[in-house]
Order: structure tokens, then C-alpha cells, then sequence
């Protein structure tokens, strides 16, 4: 019953996780100002620039690096992926912010 559950869990957020946080990420990357794209199509462009992402990421890893791609080194790609759209996102905003353009998205 229990692993039952857990499986259930880990397939939803696995799924989530697959199909829209690297592209959301991305989004904000692209897009750091919340004004300049509205949240549905927010959320339309960061499952489609998720999935290309997913892609993309597997293909540099497999083919550029040489890594077997396994479900745990995808998972870890993706997660640096992730957090690298983040850390430009941040970038993004602590430089507008000293320019004196917006505070944060």
C-alpha cells in the first residue's frame, strides 16, 4: 500500500518536474520582468520550452559529454540546467535593480 503511494508520488512529481520546472525556469531566464509576458502564456512557453529542454539537455549529454543517460543523470542535468536558468534569472534582476529598472519579476 505503501509503495503503491510512493510510486504515485514519485510519477507525479517526476512528471512535473520532467514537463514544466526546467522550462518555467527558462521562462523567467528569458523573460525576467513580470510584465512582459502574461501568466497563461507563461505557463503555455515554459511546458513547450520544458519539453525542448529535456531534449536538448539529454542529447548534450549523451552525445558532447559521453555520459550514459540514465534516469538519475537526466534527472541531475536537468536539475543543473535548472538551476544555472536560475542563477541568470537572479542575475538578471540584480542588474536591472542597479540600473534602477524593476525590482524583481
Amino acid at each position: 500500500m505503501l509503495t503503491e503511494l510512493l510510486d504515485a508520488l514519485r510519477a507525479v512529481f517526476g512528471l512535473a518536474f520532467l514537463f514544466f520546472v526546467p522550462g518555467y525556469a527558462l521562462v523567467w531566464a528569458l523573460y525576467p520582468r513580470r510584465e512582459e509576458l502574461p501568466w497563461d502564456e507563461r505557463i503555455a512557453l515554459a511546458m513547450v520550452l520544458s519539453i525542448a529542454a529535456d531534449i536538448l539537455v539529454t542529447l548534450f549529454i549523451d552525445l558532447v559529454l559521453g555520459i550514459p543517460t540514465t534516469g538519475w543523470n537526466i534527472f541531475v542535468s536537468l536539475l543543473t540546467f535548472t538551476a544555472l536558468c536560475a542563477a541568470i534569472y537572479r542575475l538578471e534582476v540584480y542588474w536591472m535593480g542597479r540600473r534602477g529598472v524593476v525590482k524583481e519579476g
